[in-house]
């Protein structure tokens, strides 16, 4: 029953957000521009990652490597790629996962990627959960993660930290407060993380602090609002401006059709719809990249989906959700791109984009 009442008032809130429509930031937000991606010092590894992904995919035909991945212009065609086996890549690489908003506040089965790491710890992955607060500030959750990272065992091994939605700002704060223990982590992988934050909580900044910051929810503690606060468009470019990451970053960005986004986000998918069609219910697909850094792909998925499988968590409100996503054969080929990209370019003695 629990589960019962915060699902329908998660979707009653989230109805709520579209009762108009999004209003310009006025003088809040610097100045921005579009620009193709390798003028902005973002690396395209989609290629790669699509010849991994397609090849884990190859012998699963509940999902079509095609449909999984979302197709956008410039991509290039690639030959079939040769790609360290999981066994080789458990041997070097340790693998941590931090989750977003909320994710505190959800049982441990139905957390972030909770059905990914059953997939990655199978195939000899050592897999490290790294909570944060569920509705806390991004500094709040950056001393967290030191705290969490600094007392791991003494392990060779760095980590691969897949980082989603808030989780990704979360985690960038960290490796650029703390340096000196982000030496641990050889790499950060957005799964839809907000790196530009978004425009809804620019538009719902104080219907959130009044609701899903400050009202019981699950076994979260309710926060005062800085968590949405940080997740303002303003206040995340901002950060980017002053702030120079330690680590790489690399980004999955969620990007789904029309019958991929599920009910329970149509009405926050067509609000941001105002500003740019292409969007995964939560997060525009340009404030999904972090820049400098490397594009891995587009999932055809919303940003729900993206990492967690709530038609099961919340079965009364099943039919509101499509999140059949094969999240481990995501994280896995990642990893397989992100480790030979790391290898090639530790290869030819140059510093990784940050």
């Amino acid at each position: 029953m629990r589960r019962a009442a915060r699902a329908l008032l998660l979707a009653a809130l989230l109805a709520s957000c579209a009762a108009k429509p999004l209003r310009p930031e006025a003088d809040r937000l610097p100045p921005l521009v579009t620009t193709p991606i390798a003028l902005a010092g973002v690396r395209d590894l989609r290629p790669e990652f699509r010849a991994a992904l397609c090849a884990r995919l190859a012998d699963d035909p509940a999902h079509p490597c095609g449909k999984v991945l979302t197709r956008m212009g410039g991509e290039a065609a690639i030959d079939p790629q040769v790609f360290a086996t999981p066994a080789e890549l458990a041997r070097q690489y340790r693998i941590g996962i931090v989750p977003g908003f909320f994710a505190e506040c959800l049982d441990d089965d139905s957390r972030p990627f909770a059905d990914a790491m059953v997939e990655l710890r199978a195939s000899g992955y050592d897999v490290v959960y790294l909570p944060v607060t569920g509705r806390g500030s991004v500094a709040t959750n950056a001393e967290l993660l030191v705290k969490q990272i600094s007392a791991l065992p003494d392990d060779p091994r760095p980590l691969i930290v897949f980082a989603y939605s808030k989780g990704l700002p979360d985690s960038m704060a960290f490796a650029a407060r703390y340096p000196e223990v982000a030496r641990h982590v050889a790499a950060l992988v957005g799964m839809a993380g907000a790196v530009n934050g978004s425009p809804l909580a620019d538009a719902h900044e104080q219907l959130w602090r009044d609701t899903f910051m400050s009202l019981p929810f699950g076994n979260c503690a309710a926060g005062a609002g800085e968590g949405v606060h940080d997740m303002r468009r303003d206040v995340r470019v901002d950060w980017l401006r002053v702030h120079r990451g330690q680590v790489p970053v690399y980004s999955v960005v969620g990007l789904p059709d029309r019958d991929r986004v599920s009910p329970i986000l149509t009405a926050t998918h067509v609000e941001l719809e105002n500003i740019d069609p292409r969007n995964d219910g939560q997060v525009l697909w340009t404030d999904a990249v972090a820049s400098p850094g490397a594009l891995l792909g587009y999932v055809n998925a919303d940003h729900w989906a993206m990492a967690m499988r709530l038609s099961k968590t919340f079965p009364i409100l099943a039919s509101s959700f499509v999140d059949d996503v094969p999240r481990g054969a995501l994280l896995q080929a990642a990893i397989q791109v992100v480790a030979r990209d790391l290898q090639a370019i530790a290869g030819e003695g140059k510093s990784p984009s940050r």
